[in-house]
This record gives C-alpha cells, sequence and structure tokens, in this order.
C-alpha cells in the first residue's frame, strides 16, 4: 500500500514538475520577444545618435569658424 501512495505522489510531484517547466518556457519566450522589440530600438536609438553626432561635428566646425572670424574681426 505505501508503495501505491508513494508512486501517486511521485507521479503527482513529476507532473507538477512538468506545468511548472512548461510555464518557464512560456516565460523564457515571452522574454525573447521583448528582447527582439527592445534590440530594434536599440538599433534606432544607436542610428539616431550616430546622426545626431555627425550632425554636432558639423556644428562644432561652424564654431570654429565664427570664433576665427571674430578673431580677426576683433569682436571680444
Amino acid at each position: 500500500m505505501a508503495e501505491a501512495i508513494i508512486g501517486v505522489l511521485g507521479a503527482g510531484l513529476l507532473g507538477l514538475l512538468g506545468l511548472f517547466l512548461q510555464a518557464i518556457r512560456s516565460d523564457i519566450r515571452a522574454l525573447a520577444t521583448r528582447l527582439d522589440r527592445v534590440e530594434e530600438r536599440l538599433t534606432r536609438i544607436e542610428a539616431t545618435q550616430a546622426e545626431h553626432s555627425r550632425l554636432l561635428a558639423h556644428m562644432m566646425g561652424h564654431g570654429e569658424r565664427i570664433a576665427a572670424l571674430e578673431g580677426r574681426a576683433g569682436v571680444d
């Protein structure tokens, strides 16, 4: 009789473990989907930052030219 109880409890425990592992697998898949969306956003942010860096470098060049012109004109 004790063997039957242990067998039933063991089978129940394995069943619960299976449900638990399926839930974990589902959560991992959901996280993977979210990470894929985040990576696409990061790609856009990186592209925007690169463009802004390019524009800033271009503007800094203007600032140096303006400072040189002001220096020649004697503007303080």
